[in-house]
């Protein structure tokens, strides 16, 4: 990429973005140099780097002055990384799943307050269900939603619940928070979670969070199908989904610490 003509004039967002190109090609630069080199006025040179500085976005040296790519970067990168390998990866774990467990098992990533189903795998003998890929689900009413919400750190957990809606899908569905709270509590302990017709009629579901390298919360995978099929099975279904979901967040550099 050459040196943008008229960025001066441009907008702040593509400014920014081109002052942070700039950094990483060269690892370490003055703001001077990035003013001349990039063709924009010292002052808004300054008033960009200190912006992106504030943010975290670029660090200083503290002896030269120089700046450099910073944390927050960094970390939004190795997230991208992660989100790239859940994609490539889970397909794989989720078809040796559907095989094992002979239901339908999904893949999902949060988004506010639902989870969207980005994935899925059936196995020769499963039901077809409703969920199609996009489809977005309450994190409340379903098992990758309460995987993933009894994943996160305590405080974050009771945060979010307090402040969601708990609509009813079927009369199932848990709709105060405290109930809610205690389902995910012994999500957390147990390892998996369970829908027990909670989002749609006559399906039940099982399902356990997958992490990334960091131990962050990212996804959770499932195993749905008929209820009468899959609760029955669920001390079997939920050990072998939660194993699945260890596993592929072992292939994404998560390593849990031993317990001493």
């Amino acid at each position: 990429m050459g040196t943008p003509r008229g960025l001066d004039s441009s907008g702040t967002l593509e400014r920014g973005l081109a002052v942070l190109e700039h950094v990483g090609k060269n690892q370490e630069i003055s703001t001077n140099a990035i003013a001349r080199q990039l063709g924009l006025s010292r002052s808004a040179a300054y008033r960009i780097v200190g912006t992106l500085k504030n943010l975290e976005y670029l660090e200083a040296d503290r002896v030269t002055g120089r700046v450099r790519l910073g944390t927050r970067l960094v970390e939004l990168g190795a997230r991208a990384m992660a989100a790239t390998d859940l994609h490539r990866c889970a397909p794989r774990y989720l078809a040796a799943l559907a095989e094992r467990s002979g239901e339908t098992t999904y893949l999902a990533v949060p988004d506010n307050d639902a989870m969207v189903y980005v994935a899925t795998e059936r196995s020769a003998g499963a039901v077809t269900l409703a969920c199609r890929l996009g489809t977005r689900r309450p994190q409340h009413a379903t098992s990758l939603g309460k995987a993933w919400l009894a994943a996160l750190p305590e405080q974050d957990r009771v945060e979010r619940i307090r402040r969601m809606k708990l609509d009813s899908l079927t009369l199932k569905t848990i709709n105060d928070p405290v109930r809610l709270l205690d389902d995910l509590a012994r999500t957390s302990r147990r390892g998996w979670a369970v829908d027990d017709v909670e989002n749609e009629p006559d399906v039940g579901c099982v399902a356990a969070a997958v992490r990334d390298h960091t131990g962050r919360p990212i996804a959770a995978i499932s195993i749905a199908g008929p209820a009468g099929r899959v609760l029955r099975r669920t001390d079997e279904l939920g050990a072998t989904v939660a194993g699945t979901a260890a596993a592929l967040s072992l292939r994404l550099g998560y390593v849990r610490a031993q317990r001493g």
